[in-house]
């Protein structure tokens, strides 16, 4: 996967992990409770908000890229098994807690 170098190319990334987050959500919904990962949509509810919050924050010039993991990590460790685009959420904390290369 591409490692983001700009802050642009981060927000793109984070854009397509709000993506795959509303996409899971909208998929969970129209399935209903024959869908595996229903018991999970709290998780990718609070996954939406922390990412969408984490979108504004840049946008208005409000976040440090200063080592700390982003607040989903927590989310990320605990059931990434169930979250098909982990690696996408990885790859922002990775960047993150690196900076830009």
């Amino acid at each position: 996967m591409h490692i983001p170098a700009t802050q642009e190319e981060f927000l793109d990334l984070l854009d397509q992990a709000i993506f795959e987050t509303r996409d899971m959500l909208s998929a969970i919904e129209s399935e209903g409770e024959d869908c595996e990962l229903g018991e999970y949509t709290g998780v990718f509810e609070a996954l939406e908000k922390i990412l969408v919050g984490l979108h504004a924050e840049i946008c208005a010039g409000r976040h440090a890229f200063d080592g700390a993991p982003l607040p989903y990590a927590d989310l990320l460790a605990r059931f990434r098994a169930r979250i098909p685009f982990a690696d996408i959420l990885e790859t922002l904390n990775q960047v993150q807690k690196g900076g830009f290369a």
